[in-house]
């Protein structure tokens, strides 16, 4: 019986066109689509992964007229119910974060 690829989760899955990247000193750089792993080289001394795929989030803050308050709320019913008598705004953001 052969040993399984230390590797062979992230070969499978680039194989199947997922994006792959790889850590160079403390930080996940994205490989070229075909190109540095075009021959399928993967060594087993370096370390890989599948790229996370992004997921848009959204909150509700709170604005007070000399600042924000801290932290942000999962609807705007939540902010409403948290907010100060003093409170200028309720303002809805977005941003994206990794899965």
């Amino acid at each position: 019986m052969t040993k399984r690829h230390i590797h062979a989760d992230v070969i499978h899955a680039w194989a199947e066109g997922e994006d792959i990247q790889i850590k160079v000193d403390g930080e996940w750089l994205t490989l070229p689509t075909g190109k540095l792993i075009s021959d399928g080289i993967f060594y087993p001394s370096s370390e890989y992964r599948i790229k996370p795929k992004k997921v848009k989030k959204e909150g509700w803050v709170n604005v007070y007229s000399e600042r924000v308050v801290y932290g942000s709320y999962t609807t705007k019913e939540l902010a409403d119910r948290h907010a100060g008598p003093y409170r200028k705004a309720c303002v809805r953001i977005e941003w994206e974060e990794e899965e």
